[in-house]
């Protein structure tokens, strides 16, 4: 795990990314949490180790481990939850098991099963098999976005995603196809904001239906023009949102 925080006031909001992903794609969030003052931001919960180190195989269901030690070790006995694509995955198994560290939910272009396991299986398998360079990447990372980024960004964004430790990599593609929430998800009794981009073909606005029918207290929101990160690509409209959801825990935390 690596960890980046800002420091503020109120309570402590944990960004988890996705896959093949870094804290880099939740920097924007954690710069304007502080700008708002929401609170402390511990974002990053890498679940791919470099590369140059020891390419640990850990399987999805065991990553909310150590974001649940860091809690207990920062004495945090509660925080505001998000979590992207894969790394929303993990927020819903952290929520589930350790739900009175949660106070809000936040999942953003996530889903709590994968539509067709052997495909994604298959696709592991390749991944697996190729070589881990720029040209096995690219499309990884042309899939996070419905509108290209300007080349500059691509480019550290592929960075990114070469970084990774390959087998973690296509472990957490494998343990990802088989891995299901849904019919835990009852169990979340806490307010939670769901945010899909519209164009999301990995985990379209239909998953956030099904996954906001499941959970009581969960709002449903699709940002147009779109796709599988729409905090990068949409960010005004992201930040309408998730802001003022993390800001009504702020002033609940005051109020106390």
């Amino acid at each position: 795990m690596h960890v980046t925080e800002r420091a503020g006031r109120g309570p402590t909001v944990v960004c988890i990314h996705g896959f093949c992903q870094s804290s880099a794609y939740w920097a924007p969030t954690l710069d304007r949490l502080a700008a708002t003052g929401v609170g402390r931001s511990r974002p990053t919960f890498r679940a791919f180790p470099n590369r140059a180190k020891s390419p640990a195989r850990i399987p999805c269901r065991h990553w909310p481990m150590p974001v649940a030690t860091l809690l207990e070790r920062r004495e945090l006995a509660q925080v505001i939850l998000v979590g992207g694509s894969m790394g929303g995955v993990v927020a819903q198994h952290l929520a589930l098991r350790h739900p009175r560290r949660v106070s809000r939910l936040l999942l953003v272009a996530t889903g709590a099963f994968t539509t067709d396991p052997p495909s994604a299986l298959a696709k592991a398998d390749v991944m697996a098999a190729a070589p881990w360079n720029e040209e096995t990447v690219t499309p990884i990372v042309a899939g996070f976005f419905y509108q290209v980024p300007p080349a500059e960004k691509v480019a550290a964004y592929r960075a990114i995603a070469m970084h990774a430790s390959q087998p973690a990599a296509v472990e957490a593609a494998r343990s990802n196809a088989s891995l299901r929430t849904f019919e835990e998800l009852g169990r979340i009794a806490v307010p939670t904001l769901i945010i899909q981009g519209r164009h999301d073909k990995a985990r379209t606005p239909e998953h956030g239906a099904e996954m906001q029918k499941r959970i009581a207290d969960a709002r449903l929101e699709v940002i147009e023009g779109a796709g599988h990160t729409p905090q990068l690509e949409q960010p005004d409209r992201f930040h309408e949102l998730a802001l003022p959801f993390s800001a009504r825990a702020l002033t609940t935390s005051r109020g106390r």
